[in-house]
């Protein structure tokens, strides 16, 4: 049997190194491919042409889950569409639907398809996708508003008619709840109210029964941006008042496994934990002319392999989180399109610089002329990838790729180890996620790299959950992680990234440095775009010098769906909508 038909099960012994456990199945006493058993049915937990029949409305059951119409293809259009299903490999599971709350990427997938904001992003195609714009606005569940950078007072109008799936109707003060519950509930959102500058409960204004205002403390060139983020969504107080307890006032145990929206979906019949998800179109949906399908079930298939197997075989119509190597042999796959778009990803090495020899910035910059960057992008990355030069991605405003000097030159790398007193290298360990097979292929890209230099780096392969803890507690000298900054903003993303605020959270290379935390927030706020400009160089030309990071590239925004599938969203956050999807 090769190599890649064998199935393991991964887990952790008691010093979290990685144990795979063989547990090939056998029929007659011969062993089964991966393919065979694919085709068995029986490695995804379901009947995948069942599910097929229930989306494309071919059982009893359909009729009440997508009903019998055709659904128009735009407003003034005579054409039609069969409201045909949808269903998508996802690559995590869902923990949590809460969505002021941190959560696994399938939950994100999930909630973004059924919550909405006050405000929307506007939409155009570039490089043939529709996409959100980030900052360019347009009326969402408000049908007004007035939002301007120079402003400290946000205005908006409620849409008339709008009701949550269980008929409850869409009021000011139904705003009033949602940023309320942003601010002071169990969740980060409070985090997006504070960068909004509202810190207070009397910064949320009612000033009508339809009519509402956000008081922010101080201009924000950002507020264009935080606004429309789903974590700052519309949700039901009646609902939450009903299910709230003195010891859970915000009704978060209720939230973490139901949704109650005013967007295009709500929870199906089918929900199966760990399982499958499935979407129904939601009947009170204001703007149902824009749901263009009969729901989207959402599956939870962890390996890749099977993901891309079961996209060629036509049994799922959209895998997620595909590494590059699958994508690459995707690539001219009968009845497959790709999807490959450049993207505010921010793939990352972190030094943790409290720990030795890590805490030496000439350490740091050493191994910034030793990383192989063009190797990452072209081979590691199979070109899934574009180069990064500096704290920011390529397009974010104010980025100056001249402010960052380092290109992969050993000759500097061992002059900079000699005058940090490490001439003949030291021994370290470089962390990844297991899970993350891009990342475990970069690290050994970036091991015979450092070897050239002296630096013997040990690759060590964790778990998703202990990477995550050791990476937080700081245990980690080097790792492999990524960063995606949801709004397209390079102070936004400093301050995650370098402000000392964060350095039990988001700051994971532990950086401290006075200067730099005031560089961020004077420019954070600043409403003076050359002023800002000026701001930003000074942090990027700080950030070269340091090197508590080294930008590795920017993955891009890349998976595969089947051919005859079109209409997909993809907003500011990286993560799709569904709801215009169609299938021919």
């Amino acid at each position: 049997m090769s190599k890649k038909d064998k199935r393991y099960a991964i887990s952790n012994d008691a010093n979290d190194n990685i144990v795979k456990h063989d547990t090939v199945e056998a029929e007659g006493g011969q062993p089964l491919t991966r393919r065979d058993f694919l085709v068995k049915g029986a490695a995804v937990g379901l009947s995948l042409p069942m599910a097929k029949e229930i989306l494309t409305g071919r059982t009893s059951r359909l009729v009440s889950f997508a009903g019998a119409r055709s659904l128009p293809r735009s407003r003034g259009s005579s054409d039609v569409i069969s409201p045909k299903g949808i269903i998508v490999g996802l690559d995590s599971d869902i923990d949590t639907l809460d969505p002021i709350s941190f959560r696994s990427d399938a939950a994100y997938d999930v909630t973004f398809n059924v919550y909405e904001e006050s405000v929307s992003n506007a939409v155009k195609m570039v490089n043939g996708i529709s996409q959100g714009i980030a900052g360019s606005l347009v009326p969402s569940v408000a049908s007004a508003y007035s939002i301007a950078p120079g402003s400290t007072v946000y205005k908006f109008t409620v849409r008339p008619g709008v009701k949550f799936s269980n008929g409850t109707p869409v009021t000011a003060d139904t705003f009033k709840y949602s940023y309320l519950r942003a601010l002071e509930g169990p969740g980060y959102a409070s985090l997006m109210m504070g960068l909004l500058t509202v810190a207070h409960p009397d910064q949320l204004v009612v000033t009508g029964p339809m009519s509402f205002e956000i008081h922010l403390a101080k201009p924000n060139p950002l507020g264009t941006r935080i606004v429309p983020m789903p974590t700052l969504t519309v949700m039901d107080p009646t609902l939450a008042a009903q299910e709230a307890t003195k010891k859970d006032p915000w009704a978060a145990n209720y939230f973490r496994t139901h949704m109650m929206a005013t967007g295009p979906y709500v929870q199906g019949t089918t929900w199966e934990s760990g399982n499958q998800y499935l979407l129904s179109p939601n009947p009170l949906y204001w703007n149902r002319a824009m749901v263009r399908n009969a729901g989207v079930l959402m599956k939870y298939l962890p390996d890749p392999v099977d993901r891309a197997l079961l996209l060629e075989q036509g049994s799922i119509d959209i895998a997620l989180g595909l590494p590059a190597s699958k994508l690459h042999q995707l690539e001219g796959a009968k009845g497959v399109h790709l999807i490959n778009v450049p993207s505010r990803d921010w793939n990352y090495l972190a030094f943790n610089t409290t720990m030795a020899p890590f805490n030496d910035p000439l350490v740091r910059q050493a191994i910034a002329y030793a990383i192989p960057y063009d190797a990452l992008v072209k081979d590691a990355m199979y070109g899934f990838a574009s180069p990064l030069k500096g704290i920011i991605c390529s397009g974010t405003p104010t980025l100056n790729e001249s402010l960052w000097p380092y290109t992969t030159d050993y000759a500097k790398a061992k002059s900079l180890l000699a005058a940090a007193g490490k001439a003949d290298g030291f021994s370290t360990t470089l962390s990844v996620s297991v899970s993350r097979e891009d990342f475990v292929q970069v690290a050994t890209y970036i091991q015979a790299s450092l070897k050239q230099v002296g630096i013997q780096a040990t690759i060590n392969q964790l778990s998703d959950a202990v990477f995550g803890a050791k990476q937080s507690a700081g245990e980690l000298p080097m790792a492999i992680n990524d960063w995606y900054s949801w709004v397209d903003d390079p102070f936004y993303q400093m301050f995650w990234l370098l402000d000392s605020a964060n350095t039990s959270g988001t700051n994971v290379a532990k950086y401290s440095d006075p200067t730099m935390d005031s560089l961020i927030k004077t420019g954070f706020y600043e409403t003076d775009e050359a002023k800002r400009n000026l701001i930003s160089g000074e942090v990027q030309a700080r950030y070269a010098a340091e090197v508590p990071y080294i930008g590795l590239f920017s993955e891009n925004l890349s998976f595969a769906m089947g051919s005859d599938i079109s209409g997909l969203l993809l907003e500011p956050d990286a993560h799709c909508r569904l709801w215009g999807v169609t299938k021919s």
